[in-house]
């Protein structure tokens, strides 16, 4: 049963699966206006594991890195996972309801449940549909939401994903940038 929508900060401070890390949050004004966080994962408590219908990917284990762009102005926050040896692992867009940043100057975003998971063979997953739908007739979100989020999703799927040069090279050189 979902009950509310879930405020994200993208230093990770939500992820109650990772013991130790760090992490460096830059703004960023180039492919998108806003900010770029750097997580780098010293130990986890547990490997997060993702079980898809064909796959099973470890997406968090020791060592392991991500970049987490939010963007201005966009219902959108995208995650990039890497291994130790800095090969991608998945990218992860949350649909989001906001983005944002919090008084203290936190960047946040309000998570709508819809989520897209990408393989590096550019597979393209739709996630959570079932938890979308349970919260639109929870009246958690509105008629207006559950359209949304549908609409960015097709957005992301028809816009962002096909621009390797963005989903590649652009976080590969921020990676390298945050790891000198």
């Amino acid at each position: 049963m979902i009950s509310i929508i879930k405020r994200k900060y993208i230093n990770w401070s939500h992820n109650n699966w990772i013991d130790s890390y760090s992490y460096k949050i830059i703004r960023v004004e180039d492919f998108y206006k806003g900010y770029l966080s750097f997580i780098k994962i010293d130990k986890v408590k547990y490997k997060l594991i993702a079980n898809y219908e064909d796959s099973t990917v470890c997406l968090v284990d020791n060592g392991y890195k991500c970049l987490v762009l939010l963007p201005d102005h966009e219902k959108w926050c995208l995650s990039v996972i890497y291994n130790l040896s800095d090969e991608i692992v998945e990218w992860y867009f949350d649909i989001t309801k906001q983005n944002s940043i919090d008084e203290e100057g936190n960047p946040f975003y309000d998570d709508l449940f819809l989520d897209i998971a990408i393989s590096p063979d550019f597979n393209i997953k739709i996630l959570d549909e079932d938890e979308l739908t349970e919260a639109l007739h929870e009246n958690i979100i509105s008629d207006h939401d559950y359209q949304m989020a549908y609409e960015i999703c097709n957005k992301i799927i028809n816009e962002i994903i096909p621009n390797k040069d963005f989903l590649v090279d652009y976080f590969r050189g921020h990676l390298k940038s945050f790891c000198k």
